[in-house]
């Protein structure tokens, strides 16, 4: 894959992640609701914002910056799959919007690993 094409990848991966993160800011609490059932706890609504900002300000120097810290957007990709994971198995009531985040930090992990394994 070509330098630019990576640029291009990354770059898209992070337009992504701002919607991710915007949508995590302004409906978490429709998201969430869709996803488990019940309303969120005002732990829960922390949590929501805070991995919207997260993923709004990762998305954003992804954008701007696609070829730089991209191993630092793997590891907090994967550090968030893992700790989500974790909480999935020891929290019944969290499981769902758990493995959801999950599977959005490991699907911008994977994809920026592949995009490094490319060049």
């Amino acid at each position: 894959m070509s330098d630019r094409r990576n640029q291009v990848v990354v770059r898209a991966t992070g337009l992504l992640a701002v919607a991710w993160g915007t949508l995590l800011l302004t409906r978490g609490d429709r998201l969430w609701r869709t996803v488990d059932g019940a309303s969120a706890t005002p732990v829960d609504e922390l949590a929501i914002r805070a991995l919207g900002a997260r993923h709004l300000i990762q998305g954003a120097a992804q954008v701007v910056a696609p070829t730089h810290l991209q191993r630092v957007f793997v590891a907090v990709d994967l550090i968030h799959t893992t700790t989500m994971l974790a909480l999935a198995a020891a929290d019944n009531g969290r499981r769902r919007p758990a493995l959801l985040t999950a599977g959005v930090a490991a699907a911008s992990a994977a994809t920026t690993l592949a995009v490094r394994a490319a060049r």
